[in-house]
């Protein structure tokens, strides 16, 4: 049995309902205001947590020449020096602490993917209550170390390891003695065909721990199909405006999107139900009125047999007798005269 995990003042779990987590990392831009409102926005759709990103990019890449190339709303494609482009997102310390202090005002989760060890200190010294770890940096042992040793939750993004990849990253967890985690799946891809949302549930089922799933875009259809492998976490891109030419809005969901979204989320997640068959209130109810029930097809005397060509089963069955027993009705008298499409019960039969 897989333990719940509880994040801030939320349980996520089997039996919970989905934990739902706007990622604003990028989409704030770096503008304080703009995170403020992204942390509102987020709120008020009901989400359960916002999440950013902490970022150093001199920290994270040795050649400053690397650049990345993405697609603007309209289609426009658009490539930047990768470190250039990360600097319009980092925030200063009392920025951090002013976002936190606000986020919990309202009563809405907030937490970061750091992307360097200081990064994790300053998490640490503002209480930040979990810790997401991206896709590319997964094999940063000594940063995943640190963050393990923490004691709090943990999402780990799965989109580019392997099964053994992954089993060497979990064992850092385990020798930390950090059983906290949330194991994601996530890609990188357009292709339906690499997509694979049934990792969701082989994460789970192969690695003994909690799993979620990371929408790459403003599609909902693979967050809904997600849904029957018991995500316990989604993470969705939030913007204020998608076509912000700016870097991942054209992939995010908006305001007034994000409220229907999370609604939706719900509502699915109820109808997935459990491994059973439960006929609802209503049909058990209505087998009664749609059922069959045995009846005689013609008026009958007493002391006739009952026969496959004067017994018929027709509704309701309320009143009468499961068709499943005609058989044993079959080739037995009837103890009185019965009417057409009269019910025949057992009193009846000599």
């Amino acid at each position: 049995m897989i333990k719940d995990i509880r994040l801030g003042n939320r349980v996520l779990g089997l039996e919970q309902p989905v934990f739902i987590s706007a990622e604003v990392g990028t989409t704030c831009n770096g503008d304080f205001e703009t995170a403020k409102k992204l942390i509102k926005a987020a709120k008020d759709a009901g989400m359960d947590a916002v999440k950013f990103q902490i970022l150093d990019p001199l920290d994270k890449y040795s050649d400053h020449s690397l650049t990345y190339t993405y697609k603007r709303f309209n289609g426009e494609e658009v490539t930047e020096n990768f470190i250039e482009m990360l600097k319009k997102y980092v925030q200063p310390k009392e920025n951090w602490r002013a976002l936190k202090e606000y986020a919990d005002e309202l009563g809405i989760i907030m937490f970061a993917t750091p992307d360097h060890m200081a990064a994790v200190d300053l998490m640490e010294e503002l209480g930040m209550p979990a810790y997401k770890v991206a896709t590319w940096d997964v094999t940063w042992y000594p940063f995943l170390r640190k963050i393990a040793c923490t004691k709090k939750p943990v999402v780990l993004d799965f989109g580019a390891s392997d099964k053994e990849e992954i089993a060497r990253i979990l064992k850092i967890f385990e020798e930390e003695g950090n059983d906290q985690l949330i194991l994601l799946h996530c890609y990188h891809t357009n292709d339906f065909a690499q997509m694979n949302i049934r990792t969701v549930e082989y994460l789970r089922e192969a690695f003994g721990h909690l799993s979620g799933y990371s929408a790459d875009d403003a599609n909902h259809d693979l967050d809904f199909m997600s849904l029957p492998y018991r995500p316990v976490y989604i993470e969705k891109r939030l913007t204020l405006n998608r076509e912000d030419p700016n870097h991942h809005h054209g992939k995010a969901a908006q305001p007034e999107e994000m409220v229907a979204y999370v609604q939706r989320i719900h509502e699915l997640s109820k109808a997935r139900g459990v491994f059973d068959v439960r006929p609802t209130e209503g049909d058990l109810r209505d087998k009664f009125k749609y059922f069959r029930r045995i009846v005689v097809y013609r008026d009958l005397k007493a002391g006739e047999t009952l026969t496959e060509e004067n017994t018929m089963c027709k509704r309701p069955l309320q009143g009468g007798v499961d068709p499943q027993y005609l058989p044993l009705f079959l080739g037995r008298t009837v103890k009185r005269a019965m009417k057409e499409n009269e019910p025949v019960q057992w009193v009846d039969l000599e």
